[in-house]
């Protein structure tokens, strides 16, 4: 398991825990942002991890992404 922060761009992921303050988990939970999602890593900016979810992009603070643990999708 590695964090959102350490991932391949491009790869596919499972959202496996996300350990938030929560402000963040409510704005996360508000986007159906959950563990057991599978999200695909579509770039980063300024340090921020921009997720595709279905047809949406989310861009992830970079202190947010850190605590938002994946796995590889398989």
């Amino acid at each position: 398991m590695q964090s959102l922060n350490d991932v391949t761009i491009g790869g596919t992921y499972t959202i496996q825990w996300m350990t938030c303050d929560p402000h963040t988990m409510e704005a996360m939970n508000n986007h159906e942002l959950k563990e057991g999602m599978t999200v695909r890593v579509v770039g980063q900016f300024y340090g921020n991890v921009i997720l595709g979810v279905g047809d949406k992009r989310l861009a992830i603070g970079k202190e947010a992404a850190k605590d938002i643990k994946v796995s590889s999708f398989t």
